[in-house]
């Protein structure tokens, strides 16, 4: 969230990646449990929007720095 606060402003924004990150998983059989942690795995928005930022300061910017004439391409969370 810290990463997302660099990147926008926006209260709005901010309140619903907030409340997408926090919210209850339903499992097959009906049961809510509240998470304590973590995203979703396959999550819609969170987790690509979230893992890019992440990627972004601790992979990109290290390989920048660390080895620059290394060649790489990104999508998402692949490289």
């Amino acid at each position: 969230m810290q990463a997302l606060r660099k990147h926008t402003e926006s209260e709005w924004v901010l309140l619903y990646i907030e409340r997408w990150r926090i919210a209850p998983m339903q499992h097959p059989d009906g049961v809510i449990e509240q998470r304590t942690g973590g995203m979703p795995q396959g999550g819609v928005i969170i987790s690509p929007l979230l893992m890019n930022l992440f990627l972004h300061y601790v992979f990109d910017k290290r390989m920048a720095i660390h080895e620059p004439r290394l060649r790489l391409a990104r999508y998402a969370d692949d490289a």
